[in-house]
């Protein structure tokens, strides 16, 4: 009589703890998870878990557990970072340089420095500054956000919210095609393809 394979309890036991061990090898030691991991955590916080067809889920990074009250992004020395303010005396830092690998790092936002301008012989002028400087980037905030922001009023933007729900703030950053959605617990990190007026008008 042939015996199957993992009949008995001691092999199943077994089967499950290399299983188990593969699963936590396989997930990177900095603990960010990615897209095929991500959708049961939209379906707890969204009526609807579809997202449009060239929208896509990066990555998410954990927040402390308050709510977003600011995002705004800056370009400083080379490197981008994403401010998450938590009202007026709570920041949480997330360095986005690499879109698909999102760190919390322990920095202070810098000092914004004008562009500088040089006169052309010719007539107009030409950017002096150094190459590496801080720039502003976007701000979902006030009159700073026009354009930073997913709209409710925008149908192609309704989807896009309503996949995530009311407790994600947005911030839209249209050079990357990137959105961010931060609630109390999680910051997503999300690809956006979809074709905008500002695509339309520049072809």
């Amino acid at each position: 009589m042939k015996r199957r394979l993992f009949d008995r309890p001691s092999e199943q036991i077994a089967l499950v703890a290399v299983l188990v061990l593969l699963a936590v090898f396989a997930v990177p030691m900095s603990g960010q998870i990615h897209a095929s991991n991500l959708f049961p955590a939209i379906r707890a916080a969204s009526n609807s878990s579809e997202l449009p067809k060239v929208v896509k889920i990066v990555t998410f990074v954990p927040l402390p557990g308050q709510a977003a009250t600011r995002m705004y992004t800056q370009d400083e020395y080379g490197r981008t970072y994403l401010y998450v303010e938590h009202g007026a005396q709570s920041l949480t830092v997330v360095d986005i340089t690499k879109k698909c690998y999102p760190q919390m790092v322990d920095h202070k936002p810098g000092s914004v420095e004008l562009a500088r301008y040089e006169q052309l012989w010719g007539g107009g002028s030409i950017q002096a500054s150094p190459l590496f400087t801080v720039s502003k980037g976007f701000d979902n905030q006030g009159a700073r956000g026009m354009l930073s922001t997913l709209e409710s009023c925008n149908l192609q933007d309704a989807k896009l919210l309503r996949a995530f729900g009311a407790n994600y703030a947005n911030l839209v950053d249209r050079d990357r095609r990137l959105v961010f959605f931060a609630s109390p617990r999680y910051l997503f990190v999300v690809q956006d393809s979809r074709l905008t007026t500002l695509d339309l008008l520049n072809n």
